[in-house]
């Protein structure tokens, strides 16, 4: 089991190549990738908090316009929604990593610890008087999370990693009572202080690649379904229509022949079904031998095409995009499937690609639109529609606020 202390994923963030790496290990199957409850609450605050004082900011900034302005402005902030917002970055983490739960007997530990000043704890001066306080609660409920695993697991060797090394040390010898934690286990519990010695151990970099076997992998009806589950889960209609949107091009074809005549760039507020996927192209390959498999990572060029709910008309309409993804294969393991490591938000077509807005599509909306839900849908939220097509022409200074029409 590799475990990650906090220091490793956060400089790095979520979409970067440490996490990619990460992803790659896992699914490998080489070893485990998992951190301790402490560092997935630790990353989820590193995004929170930042979140609470935007949002904290945003209120008094709006407060401030309001007091400052002569006429009523009728904008409001959202509900800040901590709680979502915590649960969802602890989703995205939970995708890159398995989770190790912290005993309570290991949290009582680490706070008698801190209390006592017990390595890997301290005692730190937090002001010019010279006031003192003691901190490392949560590095002792991480170190102790490591070490009850590797003694709950004895078939497994653990592999912590952690920069921290003025706390935890270099791995060649420990303070009390670190050092009485690992009796017993110190010929599998190893203490790594780089993820450069992570990737040194456990994937190797490699030229040993077959570009023409990583593009037929990626145009695989497999791949291909695995990419159209990807989007329905990102980007089908959300409910009540609160949600990202997303850039597509929109095809106007002639009604009743599905002949295509134009095209325009739309917001698009998602799939109404799951989406028609083409590979069109990948670049930017990469190769690691992991155990006596290679895995290639990519980035993909996909083209999604099919009915879709557009934002400003809340009319089911044809559309298609390009989507781009990072994705990971392995051209030696037929068991393996693709997996998406991370993606870009679409944009609409280039030129050339519009034989995806076809006859076929043009069919399809026809029927799709007509359905219940949908001519249902754009009666429910026509007063949504007309209020945010005024709000857009006030904000574009194309018709006056409300109060200043009378």
């Amino acid at each position: 089991m590799i475990i990650l202390d906090t220091n490793i994923l956060t400089k790095s963030g979520i979409d970067s190549a440490t996490t990619d790496l990460v992803k790659i290990i896992r699914a490998s199957e080489v070893e485990r990738v998992a951190v301790p409850w402490m560092v997935l609450e630790e990353l989820t605050a590193h995004r929170a908090v930042p979140y609470r004082q935007k949002y904290e900011a945003a209120e008094a900034a709006l407060r401030s316009l309001k007091d400052g302005t002569p006429w009523p402005i009728r904008v409001t902030l959202p509900r800040m929604d901590l709680q979502r917002f915590q649960d969802e970055w602890r989703q995205k983490w939970l995708d890159v990593v398995d989770v190790v739960p912290t005993s309570e007997a290991a949290l009582k530990q680490a706070l008698i610890r801190e209390a006592n000043l017990l390595p890997p704890c301290k005692q730190v001066t937090i002001n010019a008087g010279g006031d003192t306080g003691k901190i490392g609660g949560r590095d002792a409920a991480i170190w102790l999370t490591a070490v009850e695993y590797a003694r709950e697991h004895p078939d497994e060797t653990v592999y912590f990693i952690s920069k921290n090394t003025k706390d935890f040390g270099d791995g060649a010898a420990f303070p009390y009572p670190m050092n009485e934690d690992l009796t017993g286990i110190e010929d599998r519990f190893v203490l790594l202080t780089t993820w450069y010695e992570v990737v040194e151990k456990f994937a190797q970099r490699t030229d040993d690649v077959d570009e023409d076997a990583v593009r037929s992998i990626l145009s695989s009806r497999e791949s291909l379904s695995v990419i159209e589950e990807e989007a329905v889960r990102l980007m089908l209609v959300p409910p009540d229509l609160v949600g990202p949107d997303f850039e597509a091009t929109m095809g106007l074809f002639v009604q009743g022949e599905g002949t295509l005549v134009d095209t325009d760039t739309v917001r698009v507020l998602g799939w109404a079904v799951p989406p028609f996927v083409t590979f069109d192209q990948a670049t930017d390959l990469t190769a690691y031998r992991i155990g006596d498999h290679v895995w290639c990572t990519a980035t993909v060029r996909w083209v999604l095409a099919a009915p879709a709910l557009v934002r400003d008309s809340l009319q089911i309409q044809g559309v298609a995009c390009v989507w781009e993804t990072r994705v990971l294969v392995s051209t030696t393991n037929a068991d393996a499937k693709l997996t998406v490591l991370r993606s870009q938000g679409t944009r609409a077509l280039s030129a050339g690609q519009s034989s995806a807005l076809s006859r076929e599509l043009a069919d399809y909306v026809s029927t799709i639109s007509h359905e219940r839900r949908w001519m249902n849908l754009r009666h429910e939220f026509a007063g949504r529609l007309t209020l945010s097509r005024m709000e857009r022409l006030v904000a574009e200074g194309l018709l006056p606020p409300p109060s200043a029409a009378h």
